[in-house]
Formats: structure tokens, C-alpha cells, sequence
């Protein structure tokens, strides 16, 4: 009984995953009669935590194995805010290139991945993991928008190597406030499974930065809710907040119980609000 206990207890520190295998593993060795008050106690920890189920979704394969895929498409008459995808279509380039540092911007819209990462906190370094890239792209007469997620640390390297995969057929970068984190934490972590890509690349359209200079004395602040709110004509309702991403996760991980689904409808929201964005901000 005593050395069950004891393994139990080295659980604390351990990584999310490990935490919850180890603590099956234990119960399942432990005698008998500890094993079904271990589960009795489980049960207890349980009750009232609800069970979260990831949105009905396929999965991709590569050769660096398979992970969870959602894929979405829109009609370019879909609504976001007050306005739809497809005025993305009729960007007025040099205006952006007017708004961007440095002046060069992509030659067309086929060239965009208009990408947002969730990670498991906000400090740099490889330890920092991206649990999901939302990522969308013009295809034909609709966009799509696509969310990989990790349902387990193994799915990782597939993962990174499908989003290098739509970077190397879209190398034009869009995001907001991408450029000072996103991009690094997927490098981060695209460097330790060695998955190539362009992902630091120049070729990178942070509208952030084209907010600032095109809303910035007009606005309270050029936070991306307040560009909604007041550019998009877009007003979130019982979002769940990014801060909140990483304990969503790490919870999901242990228990299924953590709201990565809110999790994933805000990632979808953050993709959608750069197009619209990137449309206003070229009118």
C-alpha cells in the first residue's frame, strides 16, 4: 500500500500527461481493496466535471505521423462582423503597402495564410507548446479555415509539419501581433521536431502594426477587441478569454473536462476577424 502512495505522490510536477497515466497505472497496480477506493475517490474528483468533446472533425496524415484536423468552409458572401470574407478580394494593395513598415506586402490574396496559435503560456523557449494553429486561405470561390489540435503531446510533429505544409503553398503570413509571438513559438517548436519552414521568414503581414498607424488616434487602443468592436462592427459574446487557453487545455489533457471547444471557437473567431480586418484596413 505504502509504495503506491509514494507513487502517487512523485506525480506533483510532472507534465499533464504523465500525470493522468501514471495515476491510472497506480490505481490499477494498487491491492484490491485500495484500488476500488482510489476509483471511488476518482469518481468523486469527477462528479460534476463534464466530459468535453473536440468538434466532430477528420484527421491528416504525414510522415510525421497523424493529428486531429477540423476543416471549415465558408461562402464568400459569410458574414463576420459588418463585413463579409469575400471584400477581402478587393483590397487596394498599395493602401496597404502604404500602412505596412517597409512598404512590401504580398503580390495578391492567393499568397496569405492567415494564421492564430494557442499555446500553453505566453513565455518564449521551446517548452512553450502550440495545442493548436488556426490557419485560413482563400481556395477558389471560398475560404477555408483549418484548426489542428494536439489530443495528445505525440500528435505534435504531424501537427507542425501539416502548418509548414500550407506555409510553403501560401508563404505570405497574416497575423495580429504575429510577428512578436506566434511565429517564434512555432519556430521554437518546428526547430526541436526539426520540421522545416519559412516561418520566420520577411514575408510576414502583422496587422497589428497597420492598425496602430491607420486607427491609432482614433481608437482607445488598437487591441484586437477593440478593433472589433469598433472597426469590424464585431461584438464577442461569452468568449472565452486567450489568458484562459493554456489551463483549458492542460485540463482537457488530464481529464477531458478542460473547454478547449471555447477555446477553438475563439482561435476561429481570431482567424476570421484577420480577413475582414485586412479588407478594412484596405478599403
Amino acid at each position: 500500500m505504502r509504495p503506491i502512495r509514494e507513487r502517487l505522490r512523485r506525480l506533483h510536477g510532472a507534465s499533464a500527461e504523465r500525470q493522468a497515466a501514471e495515476r491510472e497505472s497506480a490505481i490499477h497496480a494498487a491491492p484490491p481493496g485500495l484500488r476500488e477506493a482510489l476509483l471511488r475517490h476518482r469518481e468523486r474528483a469527477l462528479r460534476g466535471r463534464v466530459v468535453v468533446e473536440l468538434p466532430p472533425a477528420g484527421e491528416t496524415a504525414n510522415d510525421r505521423g497523424t493529428c486531429y484536423l477540423l476543416r471549415l468552409e465558408y461562402d464568400l458572401a459569410f458574414g463576420h462582423g459588418a463585413r463579409s470574407l469575400g471584400l477581402a478580394r478587393a483590397v487596394d494593395w498599395e493602401r496597404i503597402a502604404e500602412l505596412a513598415p517597409g512598404g512590401v506586402v504580398p503580390e495578391g490574396l492567393e499568397q496569405c495564410l492567415f494564421l492564430d496559435t494557442e499555446t500553453t503560456g505566453l513565455g518564449g523557449g521551446a517548452g512553450t507548446l502550440v495545442f493548436l494553429c488556426g490557419f485560413g486561405f482563400f481556395e477558389a470561390e471560398r475560404f477555408v479555415l483549418e484548426q489542428v489540435f494536439l489530443r495528445a503531446f505525440a500528435e505534435e510533429a504531424a501537427a507542425l509539419a501539416h502548418v509548414a505544409t500550407r506555409l510553403a503553398e501560401r508563404p505570405w503570413l497574416v497575423t495580429f501581433v504575429g510577428k512578436s509571438f506566434d511565429r517564434h513559438r512555432l519556430a521554437a517548436r518546428m526547430s526541436l521536431h526539426r520540421v522545416d519552414s519559412g516561418v520566420l521568414s520577411d514575408r510576414h503581414l502583422d496587422l497589428y502594426h497597420l492598425a496602430r498607424r491607420a486607427f491609432g488616434k482614433t481608437l482607445p487602443d488598437v487591441r484586437l477587441r477593440t478593433v472589433e468592436e469598433r472597426i469590424l462592427g464585431l461584438r464577442r459574446t461569452d468568449d472565452l478569454p486567450g489568458s484562459q487557453a493554456p489551463w483549458a487545455f492542460l485540463e482537457w489533457i488530464r481529464d477531458r473536462t478542460g473547454p478547449v471547444d471555447r477555446v477553438m471557437e475563439h482561435n476561429r473567431l481570431d482567424v476570421l476577424s484577420l480577413v475582414t480586418l485586412l479588407a478594412a484596413l484596405g478599403e
